[in-house]
């Protein structure tokens, strides 16, 4: 299994990163984690054709993690997409997602590939996806708006992403994670609805958690001065956009 970091952003206006959000492939099954910037763009990028993206899940419903949707369908529109795209969301963002698509007047293009919308109840964990040894499921998170956290299992891999969250009771429940992807919009503030890294080092257990990427990074912010003052370089990276892990049976490479 692959996860790209197809941007690794906040909200606010990064000088070199585009919004965060996330393609798993190699699972047999390409899966996209929110759409922010230019979808088709990206996908291309990692050879992902446009006809063959089998689902995306919105994790929630602000604009940087949703805003690439009306360019994704439109790309898939233009390239004769007919595989069914299954998008999954929270059940309190239905009629929003509704209210998009009719907003974007997506019926009226012509479009030869059904559109299967399948919601979940993001304040309880639940299944999202399984195909053989893969598995999604979600969790909730805490946010300004109805967010969920995701966990990954890829056969006894376990990959938690945070969302765009604040620091996490559920994450920090686990006794073993092998890759925790967390939001840290600052690298020492702490504001509501979001995490830091400070936060991220002083709240979890990180002897439980082989490797943390830190996503959903704001510009001018002292990460660095932050790693080195912890001395976690070992263990935390600054992921960065187009980077990608392998996850393999018993493998992580980065």
């Amino acid at each position: 299994m692959e996860i790209h970091f197809l941007g690794t952003g906040s909200a606010y206006p990064g000088a070199k990163r585009d919004n965060t959000s996330l393609c798993l492939t190699g699972v047999s099954s390409q899966i996209l984690i929110d759409v922010s910037g230019n979808p088709c763009l990206k996908l291309k990028q990692i050879n992902i054709d446009l006809g063959n993206l089998d689902a995306v899940i919105l994790t929630h419903f602000h604009i940087d993690h949703i805003y690439g949707l009306p360019s994704l369908l439109w790309g898939m529109w233009l390239e004769n997409r007919k595989k069914p795209l299954t998008i999954y969301c929270d059940y309190r963002n239905e009629t929003k997602l509704n209210h998009w698509l009719d907003t974007m007047e997506a019926d009226q293009w012509a479009i030869k590939f059904p559109i299967i919308i399948k919601t979940f109840n993001g304040n309880i964990k639940e299944n999202l996806f399984t195909k053989g040894d893969f598995k999604i499921s979600c969790f909730p998170a805490l946010h300004s708006v109805p967010t969920i956290g995701l966990e990954f299992m890829y056969h006894n891999k376990r990959i938690i992403y945070s969302g765009d969250s604040e620091i996490n009771s559920h994450i920090q429940a686990y006794s073993h994670i092998d890759i925790l992807i967390h939001e840290a919009t600052f690298a020492r503030k702490n504001v509501p609805n979001h995490a830091s890294l400070r936060q991220i080092t002083d709240f979890y257990d990180l002897d439980t958690i082989k490797n943390v990427y830190l996503v959903h990074l704001s510009d001018n912010e002292p990460y660095e001065e932050e790693l080195n003052r912890l001395g976690m370089r070992h263990k935390i990276k600054i992921a960065e956009d187009m980077e990608h892990i392998s996850v393999k049976n018993n493998i992580l490479q980065g």
